[in-house]
């Protein structure tokens, strides 16, 4: 008896993949002349706009298709605006693509369904359950059998399961099978369906086995398999009729996600630099632009801002990772999505300078010099706050004074004197703000011609001031939080570091922290930046601020790193500079021939631990590794993070952050980083951050060497405590949004707070503007439930307050709101990692 298997057949791409003229009329007439033919059609949205320009009758055609609903031959499936990798972007980028995609698509389909999460490649993030129940969808799939360059995900051999996502939320979902073996380095058993993985996977329970294959379009247009026992099936048809339906929940974690990418490259670290700035950009201008629409009346710049989206989502466009360096001059994916997110971090500019423009003008009447500080964040912030401000002739020291007229401790950074009198022309001003949630506090500025007057200020804050010197081989830097040693003769390594509020240090002489090393490919052996001395230029002495300058070289490469500590902060940051003077290999001096580039498993940017890294050695003994995703934290259950080959992925990125916990002493070190890479730990070896790789990538990269200058932006925040009682979600999102100040004339108004949460766990992840409501979007960073309230101030006038889903619709479920003294609240319950969109709305100013 022939044994029947099940294929979903099918397309991906678009006009940024590949969509060649002709391509669809192919389709059609294929279609025409095989009835049994089926396809799930992952395409890109904004190519229907294309379509109906260059190819009228083929657009119409398929509209005929989709309009036949659920029995259509066609489905839709995805319809995410530029089919990310959702494991490399943030939580909020993730939910836009869906949102876009289904907004476009609905413009040219109105009643298509699109209730199934279907893509070629591995577009997923382990929140994705919340999100697509959220949007709509009903079912969803985890098998990418023909493209699986940058990896898969893990197997269960059950036909279907409820894929379940950190906050409890499930979806029904067609899972990769264990017996579902890897083929080449791009592919896996499922989009052949040989007869004898048939029998596999008849023999391991799973009875209608079924497998797919999104085609590339444009290829020539034929059914991929092309047997007797081959039944064509759309996913929707495979889970709704055919499947088993699910019996057990799969608690689909973020490490299940085995995917990787060849981190440190310089091409994709820039880009990936590049679309982070850009992503924390866009969020913050829809924070301000909704503030000065309530506040001041201004218009919400809706077109600027769905543009800036638009631009940013096509630089996370999946092609544009996996291929960054393929094509040539501006064709480069990564050259476009490079333009793409230099466009969305400019509309954003523009749209934050427009809002802090009108939110710094000077009410009637005001004449005084001030700098607002907004904090764009759901809790109130007292940290330390940067503005470059210009000064008079003759002036020596600012005074900085809140709105009471205390004087707020201050430091200045001259960056032009006069050359007559030495006077300030203009200078950094640096100054503890402690604005209040979604809001501003205002500080009065004050220009004096004492020339003692800096002095003075600084007397005052010398009890707790942050300070460097020099000692011979070593400095020492100094603030109310840290004592920190560094190794001038080791190349500015730190050698010891201790944590006055926990009386613990952190670091040991033998074991240097914040090395630099990897394996020099040419030179066959290791380097390091502890072989040869480094100097040290200290560029601020305090008293709220230190920044330090260390120059070193290892092997022929030259580094600058800059260590800033901050007065009352926890953070420690840094930013080193590598130069590369010629074409540098640095990594796994594994090699290839190029005619293996697509079949080879073993690729040099998989072992981790030859790239060159910064390595963070703790004195820490059981320790434990969590790491943040997307609207996720996930405990690492790995020993450690080395493989060697695409069939062995563990996974080893850094979304934003990586801690290094040990339960016994309560005691953690967390390292942000300003941008997606990887990360390496294992018993022996300690936590560290990769800042290059130069070797052999395979198929898509080839050889790829480091030239020129690259740079990095890391912090490193020592705790005690897990992440979540440290607060380590929270100050890692303040890291990446930072205070706001803004400098003009304005009144000394009593400062202003829009929204607040009572639970510093809940993160005000965006706010913006739909015609005159208010969307404002909540996460749990924590790992408990919370139970709290959102706080809307007196000051803001709001009609009802509502529970709606992510694209602002409504749903059953009402917000409690209660009124109080000080405003309305909305009482809620989030589960750990859960997500709330309320409406408020009709929205003004009292």
């Amino acid at each position: 008896m022939m044994k029947k298997a099940y294929f979903v057949d099918g397309y991906h791409g678009g006009i940024k993949g590949h969509m060649p003229l002709g391509s669809w009329a192919d389709v059609l007439r294929k279609l025409r002349q095989r009835p049994d033919w089926k396809l799930c059609l992952d395409i890109e949205p904004i190519s229907w706009d294309v379509l109906r320009t260059t190819d009228p009758r083929s657009y119409d055609e398929l509209k005929a298709y989709f309009a036949e609903g659920e029995s259509s031959r066609l489905e839709l499936v995805a319809a995410s605006y530029a089919q990310p990798f959702g494991w490399v972007i943030g939580g909020e980028s993730n939910i836009r693509h869906l949102i876009r995609g289904q907004e476009i698509v609905r413009e040219h389909f109105p009643d298509v369904a699109i209730d199934t999460y279907a893509t070629q490649e591995p577009c997923w993030s382990s929140s994705y359950p919340q999100l697509l129940r959220s949007l709509g969808y009903k079912r969803a799939v985890l098998k990418n059998p023909g493209t699986a360059w940058g990896g898969y995900a893990s197997g269960i051999d059950r036909e279907t399961v409820l894929w379940t996502g950190p906050d409890g939320t499930a979806i029904t979902c067609v899972p990769r099978y264990e017996c579902e073996a890897l083929v080449n380095c791009w592919e896996t058993e499922a989009g052949h369906m040989e007869p004898a993985f048939v029998d596999k996977c008849l023999a391991h329970g799973i009875a209608h086995p079924v497998g797919s294959f999104l085609q590339d379009l444009g290829w020539p247009a034929q059914p991929r398999l092309d047997r007797e026992e081959i039944q064509y099936v759309t996913w929707r048809e495979y889970m709704a009729h055919i499947a088993e339906p699910p019996t057990e929940p799969w608690h689909f974690t973020q490490e299940d996600i085995r995917c990787t990418l060849p981190w440190g490259e310089a091409v994709l670290q820039r880009m990936s630099q590049e679309v982070r700035s850009a992503e924390n950009k866009i969020i913050a201008a829809e924070k301000l632009a909704s503030l000065a629409g309530v506040l001041r009346g201004v218009r919400y710049p809706e077109e600027q801002l769905r543009e800036a989206w638009d631009q940013l989502l096509l630089s996370q466009h999946h092609d544009a990772w996996i291929c960054a360096t393929t094509k040539e001059g501006r064709d480069q994916w990564a050259w476009q999505a490079g333009a793409q997110s230099w466009a969305a971090e400019s509309l954003s500019d523009v749209v934050l300078e427009r809002a802090a423009g009108s939110l710094r003008q000077a009410e009637e009447g005001g004449a005084a010099w001030a700098v607002r500080v907004f904090n764009l964040s759901g809790a109130g912030r007292k940290e330390l706050t940067e503005v470059e401000i210009p000064a008079p002739g003759g002036t020596y020291g600012i005074c900085v004074r809140d709105a009471d007229g205390s004087v707020m401790p201050s430091q200045i950074v001259p960056t032009r004197t006069s050359r007559e009198d030495g006077s300030l022309l203009a200078c950094k001003l640096l100054f503890e703000a402690e604005p209040p949630a979604m809001g501003y506090r205002t500080y009065a500025i004050e220009h004096t011609d004492n020339e003692n007057h800096q002095e003075e200020l600084d007397l005052k804050a010398q009890e707790s001031r942050a300070f460097a010197s020099l000692q011979g081989e070593y400095a020492k830097i100094e603030t109310d939080q840290y004592e920190i040693r560094i190794d001038l003769a080791r190349g500015g390594v730190i050698a010891e570091w201790f944590d006055k509020a926990h009386n613990r240090s952190i670091v040991s002489p033998d074991r240097p922290f914040n090395e630099f090393a990897g394996f020099h490919i040419l030179l066959n052996r290791r380097v390091s930046s502890t072989e040869s001395p480094a100097a040290l230029t200290i560029k601020e002495n305090g008293p709220l601020r230190v920044v330090v300058e260390m120059k070193g070289r290892m092997a022929d490469i030259d580094y600058v790193t800059t260590l800033t500590a901050v007065r009352g902060q926890r953070r420690v940051d840094f930013h080193v500079r590598l130069r590369y003077e010629t074409e540098t290999w640095i990594g796994d001096p594994w090699e290839m021939a190029p005619e293996q580039r697509s079949t080879e498993r073993r690729k040099s940017h998989h072992n981790t631990r030859y790239k060159l890294q910064a390595r963070f050695p703790v004195s820490l003994g059981s320790r434990k590794i969590y790491k943040n995703a997307a609207f996720d934290v996930a405990q690492s259950r790995h020993e450690d993070t080395h493989y060697e080959r695409w069939d062995e992925i563990k996974h080893n990125i850094v979304l934003n952050w990586v801690d290094d916990y040990d339960d016994s002493l309560r005691y953690g070190l967390a390292i942000f980083s300003d941008h997606t890479t990887d990360y390496s730990h294992s018993k022996n070896d300690p936590l560290a951050l990769t800042l290059g790789w130069g070797g052999e990538g395979g198929f898509w990269w080839g050889k790829r060497p480091l030239t020129g200058v690259r740079d990095m932006r890391y912090a490193v925040l020592p705790h005690a405590e897990r992440w979540d009682r440290a607060g380590v979600q929270r100050e890692s999102a303040n890291w990446s949004e930072p205070l706001l100040p803004v400098y003009g004339r304005s009144l000394l108004t009593s400062a202003v707070s829009l929204l607040r949460v009572t639970d510093p766990a809940i993160e005000i992840s965006s706010v913006r503007t739909e015609g005159r409501d208010l969307l404002v979007r909540l996460y749990n960073t924590g790992s408990d439930a919370s139970i709290f309230s959102l706080v809307v101030s007196a000051e803001l006038q709001a009609e009802t307050l509502s529970l709606v889903e992510l694209d602002g619709k409504p749903r059953e479920q009402e917000a409690q709101a209660a009124e109080t003294d000080r405003g309305r609240k909305a009482e809620l319950t989030l589960q750990p990692h859960g997500l709330a969109t309320l409406r408020l709305s009709n929205v003004c100013a009292r």
